[in-house]
């Protein structure tokens, strides 16, 4: 009966680890997108969950009925919804600033559609959101981001039912951190289009015989692409410490996760 019991506490634990974990590949970016099929996730979700069970210790106990049960693997699943979204903010960041400079620029008017977001997105947004992508992959933060699970469950326990209502507040500052951060990103090319702007004004009123519209949407858009090539150095250093400050973010989101 004992190795029976011991059985069965090991399963829920699985299970629950299991759900965290699976949680976290609904959101996160490249894991997460449409184009990954879902058994490559399920085995991903399966293989990290095998490595994570032997260290995760419960906390108070599992549950003995089947609506405890069911109200932890809901808990569990938003503490690893929480952790995917922080990880797609990142991502969703970098990508507003292409949107910016999508709208400043002209870019806008050729518009496409987007399959790993299901929406529309032009030349600036597209070109930023695959940045982010192999920059992920090329600063390791997908191992920051692996590292950032396993120390969850230090931080927010599985066993656990309650939620802490302080993570709004975490979240909101986190949200307008990353606006702030995809504003930093988006400057130097807005900028450069802004002067654009200011050069056909000028140009208009010495030379008011010139048609300023069919010359100053080739002209921003010129400027729009060479400031996008020039400025990929700075955003792949902006990019890389926002992937470096994921886990600090990460942590932070759990730590407010947890009861306290």
């Amino acid at each position: 009966m004992d190795l029976a019991l011991f059985g069965v506490q090991k399963l829920e634990l699985f299970i629950l680890v299991l759900v965290r974990t699976a949680a976290i590949f609904t959101l996160t970016p490249i894991f997460g997108a449409n184009q990954v099929p879902p058994h490559v996730r399920i085995a991903v979700a399966l293989a990290l969950t095998m490595v994570f069970v032997p260290m995760v210790t419960p906390a108070g106990g599992l549950p003995a009925d089947v609506l405890t049960m069911a109200a932890m693997v809901a808990r569990e699943a938003c503490v690893g919804i929480t952790i995917g979204f922080v990880c797609s903010l990142v991502f969703a960041a970098i990508q507003i600033a292409g949107q910016y400079i999508d709208l400043q620029a002209g870019f806008s008017f050729g518009s496409m559609l987007d399959p790993a977001f299901n929406s529309q997105t032009a030349v600036a947004g597209r070109f930023h959101q695959l940045l982010a992508g192999l920059l992920f992959f090329a600063t390791n933060a997908h191992h920051v981001m692996i590292r950032g699970v396993a120390d969850s469950f230090d931080l927010a326990p599985v066993g656990q039912l309650a939620m802490n209502p302080a993570m709004t507040g975490g979240m909101v500052d986190l949200f307008s951190s990353l606006f702030a951060m995809a504003m930093r990103i988006a400057v130097p090319v807005v900028a450069a289009v802004f002067l654009a702007d200011v050069a056909l004004a000028i140009t208009a009123r010495v030379v008011p015989q010139m048609n300023v519209l069919i010359v100053g949407l080739p002209l921003k858009l010129g400027v729009g692409l060479v400031g996008m090539v020039i400025a990929v150095p700075m955003v792949a250093s902006m990019s890389e410490g926002m992937f470096g400050d994921m886990y600090h973010q990460m942590g932070n989101m759990v730590r407010l996760l947890a009861v306290h």
